[in-house]
């Protein structure tokens, strides 16, 4: 595209240079089967017997870990204050570990036993 109406002028610049493409799409749906395939394979790895656990249940006992993870970020995060405190003694430093662990359990029985009633109401929360 040139500056101005008309035809350019010979040595005119050019003042920009529009492309267009025409494509038409086409799922190849073998591609998709095989990446999702290979995606969603993983391997999980335990001690416990083979006769102990099914599979789907070594799964859900492993996805059930990130709610754990999720408690413990918790009381990593810097809202909590357990960062700021300067505390010597090992002894010390086990209490308030023992003191946060119970914290954290007693704030998962309770959002536990929270869910399972609302469940029970039919009942959500918005988010």
């Amino acid at each position: 595209m040139y500056e101005g109406k008309g035809r350019p002028k010979k040595g005119a610049k050019v003042k920009c240079i529009e492309w267009q493409v025409l494509a038409e799409i086409e799922e190849n749906q073998t591609a998709i089967a095989q990446a999702v395939e290979q995606k969603s394979c993983f391997i999980l790895a335990t001690n416990i017997d083979d006769k102990a656990l099914l599979p789907i249940e070594i799964l859900a006992h492993y996805k059930a870990q990130s709610a754990v993870e999720r408690g413990f970020r918790f009381l990593k995060d810097p809202l909590f204050f357990v960062s700021s405190l300067f505390i010597k003694k090992p002894s010390r430093i086990d209490a308030l570990l023992m003191v946060m662990t119970l914290s954290l359990l007693i704030y998962s029985i309770a959002q536990r036993r929270m869910r399972a009633n609302m469940k029970k109401i039919e009942a959500t929360i918005p988010n």
